[in-house]
């Protein structure tokens, strides 16, 4: 009786839900049980696990990419207006073409430019968002265990404990 008692606290007790592991990051890595992930490796286990997280951090994954491109064609517009408002101030060129072109492309640049940091700084803040929400829906979730005892007449009792 004793063993068939021990059996099935055993199985029951495996049924109990279990925290999973904090997600720590790491400048652009991850670490979850002493394991590094990159961001698509981390992107694919947070699909598989947390949908929340998952969509937070696909989102910003991707105006990230966004903001990367957007820097990069803004820096290139902004250096090539600039090249044209060098070659006017040093009287290379006339003023009706490449000022007014030259000028255009500068402006136009740095407003490509700050739109790219932007969408950087919000693409990378919901990806650090998304590890927060990761770690407290899946991390710090209580244990839910499974508690047998007798009680004062001696039958068997059970109580889930969290």
């Amino acid at each position: 009786m004793k063993k068939i008692i021990a059996m099935l606290m055993l199985s029951v007790m495996t049924l109990g839900m279990m925290a999973q592991s904090p997600v720590y990051r790491v400048g652009d890595k991850y670490m979850m049980d002493g394991q590094m992930m990159n961001k698509k490796e981390f992107r694919g286990y947070l699909q598989n696990t947390c949908p929340e997280a998952f969509q937070l951090f696909n989102n910003g994954y991707k105006l990230s990419i966004a903001g990367w491109t957007c820097f990069s064609v803004g820096v290139v517009v902004n250096s090539v207006g600039s090249g044209m408002l060098r070659r006017y101030i040093r009287g290379n060129a006339q003023k009706d073409a490449m000022y007014d072109v030259g000028y255009a492309l500068t402006s136009a640049g740095a407003g490509i430019t700050a739109a790219g940091i932007t969408c950087l700084a919000v693409g990378y803040t919901r990806m650090h968002k998304s590890v927060n929400i990761y770690n407290i829906e899946k991390a710090h979730r209580p244990d839910l265990r499974w508690v047998f005892g007798v009680n004062g007449t001696g039958d068997m009792s059970v109580a889930m404990q969290f």
